[in-house]
């Protein structure tokens, strides 16, 4: 009797554990495209800003900086920050005579944002609340941009993406990681096409499909 009740528990926890995993690595993804093709994409919402700052993710904020090669002195732009995972870390690597230039469409993470910064007492950390459509940066201004799951919630891509070649300098280096636990998850293919349709050649790529960095130069014959 006890045998079967641990075998009817078991069943019901593998059966549970199935279908919350369908939902997320299918359902949710599914939900997602269609949102996307229909202009409904957006951020996460500041209230789930936990989802993406959590002590596992946190764990992996190295070697995806790492990929994305901060080197001191660089200016450099993270668009969607979310609560901040990378930020601390990132204005470290750009240094003192450095800058990291942060832009986020919702004011309460660019608030969460701010307040690791002070928290970290860096002084190199620009943040700016505004849409990556208009970012507030001069024209080829930034030697490298990094978007860490922020591309695929952009509704319009493209323009985001033109926006981005407009800020890199000449051979400037933007940065795209995704992870497949992320419902708005592009396959690296996806994404290799939308940004060289930008104008931006691909340079590097890195890590797999669970999670994938590809790093890309802004191609000087492109007009857009």
């Amino acid at each position: 009797m006890t045998t079967n009740i641990i075998v009817t528990v078991l069943a019901a926890i593998f059966l549970l554990a199935a279908v919350l995993a369908f939902f997320w690595l299918v359902a949710l993804k599914l939900a997602a495209r269609l949102a996307a093709r229909l202009g409904h994409s957006s951020p996460c919402p500041a209230s789930f800003s936990w989802l993406v700052n959590n002590p596992i993710r946190r764990r992996y904020t190295h070697p995806i900086l790492d990929r994305v090669g901060i080197c001191p002195c660089e200016r450099v732009l993270e668009l969607g920050p979310g609560p901040g995972t990378f930020t601390v870390e990132a204005a470290q690597r750009a240094g003192p005579e450095g800058q990291l230039v942060v832009v986020d469409i919702q004011p309460e993470m660019i608030a969460q944002v701010e307040r690791r910064v002070r928290e970290a007492r860096l002084a190199n950390v620009e943040t700016h609340v505004a849409s990556a459509y208009h970012l507030p940066l001069d024209d080829a201004s930034v030697d490298r941009a990094f978007l860490i799951t922020v591309l695929p919630e952009i509704p319009d891509r493209a323009r985001a993406l033109a926006e981005l070649r407009r800020v890199l300098k000449p051979d400037g280096v933007l940065s795209i990681t995704e992870e497949f636990l992320d419902p708005d998850y592009l396959f690296a293919c996806e994404t290799i096409r939308l940004v060289e349709a930008a104008g931006l050649r691909l340079e590097r790529r890195l890590g797999n499909s669970w999670l994938y960095t590809l790093n890309f130069k802004r191609s000087t014959p492109y007009h857009s």
